[in-house]
Order: C-alpha cells, then structure tokens, then sequence
C-alpha cells in the first residue's frame, strides 16, 4: 500500500469515526430531552410477595384511584386474564399518577398509549410508575405481553379530564356505587364474561344487552338477583347461541356489592335498564335457599331458553 491510498484511508476512517461519534452523542441527546420533557420514569419494582398475600393488601384489595396528597393520586390496578380491575378509570389532568400494578394469575403488559408508561406485570411482584398526563382526552391502557386466548380483547380506559370536572364527577351519589359495581364485576365477572360484557362465543354467554334486558321482564330482576346468589346451571340459549356450563354461586359477596354489580351489569355498557336493585333486596333473597337448578327454572318461567 502506497501512502496515497494510505492517506485515502485514513480520511475514510476519520469520516465514519466522526459519524459514529455524532450518532452516539444524537441517541444519548435523545435519551435526555425526553427525560427532561417527557415526564419518562423508570419501572420500578415495589414489592415481591407471595401473589395472594399482594391481592389481600391494604392497596390491591380494593384496586382503583385514591388521593393520596393534594394533586397527587394512586391509582391500583389488578391484571388478570383476560382484563384490568379497574378497566375504566377517571384521572384530573396535571396531577401526579402513581400507578401501582400486579397480576392475578400470569404475566401480563400495563402500557399506556401515547405515553412512555409500559410495565411487565408479574404474579407475585408490585410494578411501579408515576405519569403526569398533561392534556384531557382518553388514553387506552393495553396488555402487550400474550396471556391466553382472548389476550387481545385485554384492554382499559384512561379518561383524563380537567380538575372542575372530576369534582363534579366524585360529588355524584351514583359513582361511588357504579365503581363498585364495577370493580366487583371485573374481579369476579370478567375472567368468563370478559370487561365489555360480551362473553366468549362458544365458552362463556354474552351478558352486555342480556341482562338489561332481562331485567325489564316481569320477575326479570328476581332472577337476576337469585342467579347471582345461588348460581345457574344447566342449558341456556343466549343470542341464538348455546351454553351448558355452570355459573358459580356469589352468595359470599355482601348485599351491597351484588346490589352494585347487577346494577353495573344493568347499564354499565350504556345499555337502557333501570339499575334501581337495592341491598334490601339482596338480604330478602338470600331467605329463599334457592339450587343453581332452581335458578334455571325460574330463568325458564321467564320465557327464556
């Protein structure tokens, strides 16, 4: 090799030393501006338990948002195949989010789109991650990590709305109760029937628009109400579709919480039946030691398949 093209060489090598410098300092550039600006935060792991001892603590035991310091705010949320509890939350836009998640049964995903919060959901650990959302508007939280079968239809809602209004929404009487009935479908509910309340065609019927309807017939409600205490079992036809499994009873929940799950069943997915079933008329029922067979009779007194 001759010393031009040794010089020719050299001046290449320069070149593409200078380049990758460029690069290098562009990326890590990068990488600061949107810490700086982006309200980017680290996954951090808060705790490592046994799974049950997680869903039984003071925070996940009843998952949902908390104020925990003004203009600051926990939010828990419980993953479980194939939903988040809660699936829908309500945030004031320009405070401190801290988002505490776990899961119930396998690995699960918590991002939330059009941010940079993305969390690996393990059973038996507590992932956390603060965001402050600056802008109003609806952010869809999805599982990105495969969890099963209908891991696609796992998703939630994040509603961001200014402060005035999410004040005005907390001092509605029928909140609290719709929260609860919420919470008490997508922890008990939703595995089968999924967030939505579409069900799983061929496996688990279709409760969206069912159970409204239902609730409108004559003695429609008093099924209802026996169905979620005592069970169901036997063959059904719903939406032209059979069924023949069996509903597990909920007679361990209070009355107050199945009063609000069948209320939230009723017109939580903006379905028309009037959710006006009390705890008073939980505790009357639970006086009548109904089988999951007899629930299926009174479902057939109905002039329903």
């Amino acid at each position: 090799m001759n010393e031009k093209q040794h010089s020719v060489i050299e001046r290449w090598e320069r070149r593409w030393l200078g380049l990758a410098s460029s690069m290098s300092l562009i990326f890590v550039l990068l990488i600061a501006t949107n810490l700086a600006f982006d309200s980017n935060n680290v996954v951090q792991l808060r705790q490592r338990a046994n799974p049950s001892e997680i869903l039984a603590s003071d925070i996940f035991a009843n998952p949902g948002v908390i104020e925990t310091a003004p203009n600051k705010y926990r939010v828990a949320v419980v993953a479980q195949t194939f939903s988040f509890n809660p699936s829908e939350i309500l945030l004031p836009v320009d405070s401190e989010i801290e988002f505490y998640v776990t899961s119930k049964d396998v690995l699960h995903g918590f991002q939330i789109r059009s941010t940079n919060t993305n969390m690996e959901v393990i059973p038996g650990e507590v992932a956390y991650s603060s965001y402050t959302f600056k802008k109003p508007g609806e952010y869809w939280v999805v599982c990105n990590e495969y969890c099963g079968i209908s891991h696609q239809n796992m998703l939630g809602k994040i509603t961001v709305v200014s402060k005035a209004v999410y004040a005005q929404e907390l001092a509605n009487p029928k909140v609290e109760e719709v929260s609860l009935g919420q919470s008490v479908f997508e922890s008990n509910c939703a595995s089968c029937h999924q967030v939505s309340g579409q069900g799983i065609p061929g496996a688990f019927p279709a409760l969206k628009g069912n159970v409204s309807a239902t609730s409108k017939l004559a003695g429609g409600k008093d099924y209802l109400i026996h169905a979620a205490l005592y069970g169901l079992q036997g063959g059904i036809k719903v939406d032209g579709n059979s069924f023949n499994g069996t509903m597990p009873a909920w007679k361990q929940l209070s009355d107050e919480e199945i009063s609000a799950v069948l209320n939230y069943a009723i017109s939580g997915w903006g379905d028309d039946g009037v959710a006006d079933i009390s705890p008073e008329d939980i505790a009357a029922a639970r006086s009548q030691e109904l089988s999951s067979e007899d629930v299926l009779g009174l479902r057939q007194s109905l002039g329903l398949e």
